[in-house]
Parts: C-alpha cells; sequence; structure tokens
C-alpha cells in the first residue's frame, strides 16, 4: 500500500484530528471498546485508569504529532462498484504510540463536498515493527 502524498489531504486530516471538539472526529464502539478480538479496543489496550475521553484526546494527539513529524498514513482507496451497490472508499492506516503501548489505527474518510468525515473504525495492538 502507498503512503498519503497531498499535502491538502495531510493538512486537511490534521486538522481534524487537532480539532479540541470530543466529537471529531468520530470513533466506533469498536475502536473504543473492542470487538470480538481480545487486542483490540482502546479500554482494552491502554491503562485502566484512563476515561475514554483521555483516551480518544491521546490518540488523537498522536496521530496529530506523527503527522507533525512527516509520517505519513498509508493510504487505501477503493473506486465502489455501481453493481454491486459498493461506494468509494478511502482508508487510512496510522502506527502511533499512546501511553506506551504501540497502535494500529484505521480510519475511513468519505469525503463529502469540501469536507471530510472522519471515523475511527478500529485500533488494534500493533506487533509489526515500525519503520
Amino acid at each position: 500500500m502507498a503512503r498519503e502524498t497531498d499535502p491538502e489531504r495531510l493538512a486537511a486530516l490534521r486538522a481534524i484530528f487537532a480539532d479540541t471538539a470530543s466529537n471529531v472526529p468520530d470513533f466506533t464502539n469498536t475502536a473504543l471498546t473492542g470487538g470480538h478480538r481480545a487486542d483490540e479496543g482502546l479500554r482494552r489496550l491502554l491503562p485502566a485508569e484512563v476515561t475514554h475521553y483521555e483516551m480518544r484526546c491521546e490518540l488523537k494527539r498522536a496521530i496529530v504529532a506523527a503527522l507533525d513529524a512527516g509520517n505519513a498514513p498509508t493510504v487505501e482507496r477503493s473506486a465502489g462498484d455501481a453493481g454491486m451497490q459498493l461506494d468509494a472508499a478511502c482508508y487510512y492506516y496510522f502506527r502511533v504510540a499512546v501511553y506506551g503501548a504501540a497502535l494500529f489505527v484505521k480510519v475511513f474518510v468519505d469525503a463529502c463536498g469540501s469536507e471530510l468525515n472522519v471515523r475511527v473504525i478500529s485500533v488494534k495492538r500493533d506487533d509489526q515493527p515500525w519503520k
């Protein structure tokens, strides 16, 4: 997979993750509390005494710091398929550390008009070596 190289897109992602509003970007329940896997969800991967709000804030800060350091996320784009009624999709993958935990973060981005709608859809333990 390729890295995102569009400076406007990177700046837009940075602005979204730097937003201090508690609901920007949106997080799925799976990203916050985990799904069927034991290595998934901020609640399972970060210290128990940290609140959901603090977890979200620290993850957002880590992503902003990664972008500021020039660490462009991996991007996956699909064109969609009208016959199968599948919309085009764009996913970004970030590798960051939060409270000492190495995390692999999957983000869905929907471009509606001039704005990006961003949703953190999963957070998993990152067992791959960092590059």
